[in-house]
Formats: structure tokens, C-alpha cells, sequence
């Protein structure tokens, strides 16, 4: 099984969340810097940036974020550094999708 076929299987495995939704819906595509985004896109980068600052720092990046939140939104579950590095193996998984769809 190839690396693109792990990464689809795995996030096939999430379509019971929200971010999953986001992720594939054709209209909550944006515009970013001149490039289409779909919602959940956007949401994983945002969301990345977030769960890094608040588990290696301490730093919330809102006085409303809470981290429940995030956790609902993509499925993953966790504390501290587990949450992350299961936010990063989502994360990663969709960059390999991403490359795979770009070079085609």
C-alpha cells in the first residue's frame, strides 16, 4: 500500500468529523492568496499554528480557544504532547495528499 493510500484510508476513517466535512465540501472553498483552500485546509494550518503555541509554550492564541475544541472538530483525543503528535500525523497525512494531488 502506497503512502497516498495510507494517508486517504486514514482520513477516510475521520468522515464522521467536522473537519472531515470542511475538508471536501466544494463550497466552503476560499480564496487564498490567489489559490483555492478548502475550508479544512485552512482550518489545519490555523489549527496547527494554535496547538503547537499552546502545547510547547503554555500560550493560548485567544482568550475563547479551548482546546476541546479542536479536538472535536478534527477527532483526535489526548493531552499535551499525544494530542499533538496525533494532530501532526492528521496533518501529515494530509500533506501527502495534497503533494499527490499537485504533481497529477
Amino acid at each position: 500500500m502506497s503512502s497516498y493510500e495510507k494517508a486517504m484510508d486514514y482520513i477516510h476513517k475521520k468522515s464522521n468529523t467536522q473537519f472531515y466535512q470542511d475538508l471536501i465540501d466544494a463550497k466552503k472553498v476560499m480564496q487564498i492568496n490567489g489559490k483555492p483552500m478548502s475550508r479544512g485546509e485552512w482550518n489545519l494550518i490555523v489549527s496547527n499554528r494554535d496547538l503547537t503555541g499552546w502545547v510547547k509554550r503554555g500560550m493560548k492564541p485567544h482568550k475563547g480557544w479551548k482546546v476541546t475544541d479542536v479536538k472535536r472538530y478534527f477527532g483526535i483525543q489526548g493531552s499535551g504532547q499525544k494530542l499533538l503528535d496525533r494532530f501532526l500525523e492528521l496533518k501529515s497525512h494530509v500533506d501527502t495528499i495534497r503533494k499527490e494531488k499537485k504533481e497529477k
